[in-house]
């Protein structure tokens, strides 16, 4: 049996190298890491507040704020639904677009140059275990959640 203690603790050195990879890299560009995993989303397409809340997993009012502070850097702007005005899109402005390639975090160069020493197929088995570990984990934090 694996020791699943080691994994555990393979995830948060992961996690915090990670997160501190990222801190060093925001700070050159005044950004929070809260604030690029926004603006990374809204990079894949304009969303409402709902859904970007949903997806970073973040309250509506937490990512509202962060919203209000990007809007003021005029790096998104809101933009009213023209079929439902009560939808509003938060969108990148042409300042993102201008930016986003200078942030290494935001490109695929950036990964790719990460995972250089690392074969396709190792890269293949890499994202189908993080794949699986990730549904395992989503399914007990459901469980948890209903036993609440």
């Amino acid at each position: 049996m694996p020791d699943l203690m080691h994994i555990r603790d393979q995830l948060r050195k992961i996690n915090k190298t990670f997160g501190t990879m990222m801190a060093q890299e925001m700070m050159k560009f005044g950004f929070t890491g809260s604030q690029l995993i926004i603006l990374h989303e809204i990079m894949n397409g304009p969303k409402t507040i709902g859904q970007i809340s949903k997806s970073v997993d973040l309250s509506y009012s937490t990512v509202s704020g962060l919203i209000d502070r990007l809007e003021r850097q005029e790096y998104v702007r809101r933009v009213r639904d023209e079929d439902d005005r009560r939808v509003i899109w938060i969108e990148q402005t042409e300042k993102l677009d201008e930016l986003k390639e200078q942030i290494p975090l935001l490109t695929e160069h950036f990964y790719q140059q990460l995972f250089s020493d690392v074969s396709p197929a190792e890269l293949d088995q890499l994202s189908k275990s993080l794949e699986m570990l990730l549904t395992q984990m989503e399914r007990q934090a459901q469980l948890r959640e209903t036993t609440l």
